[in-house]
């Protein structure tokens, strides 16, 4: 359905924009078509999971290759109101492969489906202040990051798009507020989190996720840019007590800091600490699906070269998922942090297309000591249009 819907979106707008096209006032003023295409083939050296039954268990390398599409449409009807669509799509999943805390692809699609992930309008009251309504992306309020915050240019693992133990719903039906100055900048959403509407448990009342943010654009160092981001989240959604099925209505918050910090024309470096309870998830009536992180953090460094390319760029970036108490108290005693190493280069081959080389290391995957430490090397390359 949700590829029918998309068809004939883009079908409208191709109509109308060319049946308007000769209109003293076109519809085309205004409109803008961009999006990207992100090709990756990645190799997993010592997989530990079998994504179906019946397959090799022993094939603890397997590589793959995945793509992901995205279409962003943006209509500016004047200074003031805009309108956004943001479709995507996308094939292939080597996170399956891994059982991680992590994924060691943020950016895989294994559905083939168009869907519809952004479609909202904004409308500014005043220079600093907008307002928007409709399908939104809780992730571009919250803990946004200027060097680490995009899998398909950036850092491609889920340990370094944000923080993991944010309980984030899905792209959902939602309000979003504004206020940027020269200053700080303020982020406040809240956003439907039903996560089954069959169930009987649709209420955005009752389920959702709200966050609020405050960043503080300092100026330390003339002309760099620098963010340093404060902000508080929760999921209202009903969880599971670790260690108490019967306790089965507990909330999920926590609260976070996300730095960013650009120190010359070449370098730049940012920061992530992010705290949840960690002591509630989902239980199936047998064991727990429970992440249980209370703390997480990760540090990075950018630096713009001239290697292959004239605007190339290198990063490099660690982190930690602590296993909180209560986990280790209700589920795994000797539960380890899972630790990720991160180095990509990007070569910039055209203002449309680049070309980057990226290691992962994961060591301790899902908390497990014993487990041997995974290795991922992908090939990624970016059209951007």
């Amino acid at each position: 359905m949700k590829k029918v819907v998309a068809a004939l979106f883009l079908a409208a707008v191709v109509t109308l924009g060319v049946s308007s096209a000769y209109a003293e006032d076109s519809f085309l003023d205004g409109l803008t078509i961009g999006g990207g295409i992100t090709l990756n083939l990645q190799n997993l050296q010592n997989a530990n999971a079998v994504p179906n039954p019946g397959q090799d268990d022993e094939n603890k390398t397997p590589t793959m290759g995945q793509y992901s599409v995205d279409l962003e449409i943006e209509k500016n009807f004047d200074d003031n109101n805009t309108a956004f669509i943001h479709l995507e799509t996308g094939k292939g999943n080597l996170n399956s492969y891994l059982n991680s805390i992590a994924a060691i692809n943020r950016d895989a699609d294994d559905s083939g489906v168009v869907a519809v992930t952004e479609a909202w309008f904004e409308h500014k009251f005043t220079d600093a202040f907008a307002l928007s309504v409709g399908v939104l992306d809780p992730t571009t309020a919250v803990d946004d990051n200027a060097y680490a915050n995009d899998e398909t240019t950036q850092f491609i693992g889920e340990m370094f798009r944000n923080a993991v133990n944010i309980n984030f719903s899905d792209n959902n039906f939602g309000v979003k507020a504004t206020y940027e100055t020269d200053f700080v900048d303020l982020a406040a959403q809240y956003i439907d989190a039903s996560e089954d509407s069959s169930s009987g448990s649709a209420d955005i009342t009752r389920n959702a996720f709200a966050s609020a943010q405050v960043n503080f654009k300092p100026g330390f160092i003339d002309d760099m840019d620098g963010n340093y981001r404060i902000y508080g989240w929760t999921n209202t959604n009903d969880n599971v007590k670790l260690g108490d099925p019967a306790s089965d209505t507990e909330k999920d918050y926590g609260f976070g800091l996300s730095l960013d910090q650009q120190f010359s024309n070449v370098f730049g470096a940012f920061a992530r600490y992010s705290w949840s309870r960690g002591n509630v998830g989902e239980y199936d009536g047998a064991d727990y699906e429970a992440m249980g992180a209370a703390h997480t953090w990760s540090l990075g460094l950018q630096a713009n070269v001239k290697g292959l390319g004239d605007e190339d760029v290198v990063a490099v970036a660690y982190g930690q998922i602590m296993p909180s108490d209560d986990y280790k108290d209700n589920i795994n005693p000797d539960a380890k942090s899972e630790n990720h190493l991160e180095v990509y280069y990007s070569w910039n081959i055209a203002d449309y297309l680049s070309i980057s080389p990226d290691f992962q290391m994961v060591e301790n995957p899902y908390y497990d000591g014993d487990a041997d430490t995974a290795y991922v090397g992908t090939i990624r390359m970016q059209i951007s249009f």
